[in-house]
């Protein structure tokens, strides 16, 4: 039973990475030795993306000006947003309250690590689950999104690092899609 649910997505998310242009992981630095600061680099940023998953999934939207710059621009919907209050409005819409959420990062590589700046891909999904119906233990239905996020980082004066660009690629969704609201964006492989 769960494997005819994942199967579509595997082969969905097989034809993607089979359409995206390949690059060599050593490029990515991922394989040398580390100093602390560049640790300490890596460790905020994981920290920063594990915000952003608990912010979505509380609906605690402003939590999100301690993830995004005021100016960011993310390519996440139909129509990119250019600041920081367009995203939230965006992810506010996305995430309806009577829907139980469950958003996660992994697979995560920070990479290109400067003094101010810093790259980093990871993958995520994001679940969405129907309301409990009374007198039942787990939800009736489920709608599972499966995504990769392309992030450029800024180190602000305050020393906290945020994400500046943001470009979330969608891979596969399998389940109930009646779940997620039509702003979320649709199935692309273009910059994977």
């Amino acid at each position: 039973m769960l494997y005819s649910i994942i199967a579509p997505a595997l082969a969905l998310l097989s034809v993607a990475q089979a359409q995206s242009p390949q690059r060599p992981l050593t490029n990515y630095g991922a394989f040398t030795a580390r100093s602390g600061s560049e640790a300490a680099i890596i460790g905020s940023i994981h920290n920063v993306l594990a915000l952003f998953n608990l912010a979505l999934d509380t609906k605690n939207f402003d939590a999100l000006r301690d993830v995004y710059t005021t100016d960011v621009v993310a390519k996440v919907a139909r129509e990119p947003t250019n600041d920081l209050e367009s995203l939230i409005k965006f992810y506010n819409g996305t995430t309806p309250g009577n829907v139980v959420t469950q958003h996660t990062s992994h697979t995560i590589l920070v990479y290109d690590i400067k003094h101010l700046t810093a790259k980093s891909i990871s993958y995520a999904n994001a679940y969405y689950f129907s309301p409990l119906e009374e007198g039942k233990l787990f939800a009736r239905d489920v709608n599972s999104v499966y995504e990769r996020h392309d992030d450029s980082w800024v180190r602000e004066p305050s020393g906290q690092w945020k994400i500046k660009e943001r470009s979330i690629n969608i891979y596969a969704q399998v389940g109930n899609s009646s779940l997620v609201p039509p702003t979320q964006p649709t199935f692309n492989t273009s910059n994977v």
